[in-house]
């Protein structure tokens, strides 16, 4: 029994480091963003997923953008698909990318800011845990 709680302690201090937290297990990457003002453009938000970690499908990922200025998003609230065809367990396969339409009204860069909540496990000794990432979702109208 001390064994289990002392091995069990150990792991979860390489989990949360000198920080004091969890590691960031995934990092937003950005795609598109570049329209015309007046037009419908499109950001592809992707995640890349740092080796030794899994995101689960079930539950979905979420995310959630803030309204912003000069911008029309055709939505605020996302959630992924918690189907997988891929996937023959409870994790991603591919790890779903968000399309978020938008149209800038007039030139300039935007940010947009948000938040994505997913669930995350650790290959190595099977420690699962939520996770939130700030995103900041790039726009460039001309």
């Amino acid at each position: 029994m001390v064994h289990s709680a002392l091995v069990w302690l150990y792991a979860m201090a390489q989990l949360i480091g000198a920080s004091g937290g969890l590691p960031q297990v995934a990092e937003a990457d950005y795609s598109g963003g570049s329209m015309a003002a007046g037009r419908p453009g499109e950001v592809v938000l992707s995640l890349d997923v740092r080796e030794g970690y899994l995101i689960n499908h079930t539950p979905p990922m979420q995310l959630k953008l803030d309204t912003v200025a000069g911008l029309t998003l055709n939505q605020t609230e996302f959630v992924s698909d918690a189907l997988d065809p891929d996937s023959t367990d409870v994790y991603y396969v591919n790890v779903p990318d968000f399309r978020i339409g938008v149209t800038a009204d007039r030139a300039g860069a935007y940010e947009v800011p948000g938040e994505l909540v997913y669930f995350f496990c650790s290959i190595a000794d099977g420690f699962c845990a939520r996770q939130t990432l700030d995103v900041s979702l790039p726009v460039v109208a001309e």
